[in-house]
């Protein structure tokens, strides 16, 4: 997860105009939402007490995110891709960085 929040940030920090007109930041965007998402799903399933151990985050829009640009990708807004990656995305990287330092 902490991969694709930082590689989503990478991405975003080139820029709205950059989203807008290279695809090929569009796609990477995209692809790393859904490498968050299906990893974010893989971490509840391995470990179910992450919701209560962060009650800050709700992990249900992260898995419907990547389901829907994986499979609904004709219907994904990109005004809520950018949302995505500029505001819930580093959000979501405090708290992973904070999940990895209480595991060191």
């Amino acid at each position: 997860m902490a991969e694709a929040a930082a590689a989503i940030a990478d991405y975003a920090a080139r820029g709205r105009a950059a989203f807008d007109a290279d695809p090929a930041v569009r796609d990477a965007i995209l692809y790393r939402i859904v490498v968050l998402g299906e990893a974010a799903k893989a971490a509840l399933a391995a470990a179910p007490e992450l919701t209560a151990t962060y009650p800050g985050v709700d992990w249900r829009p992260i898995a419907r995110m990547r389901d829907r640009v994986a499979h609904h990708y004709w219907a994904t807004d990109l005004e809520v891709v950018w949302a995505t990656a500029i505001e819930a995305v580093p959000e979501l990287q405090a708290v992973i960085a904070a999940a990895l330092d209480a595991t060191r």
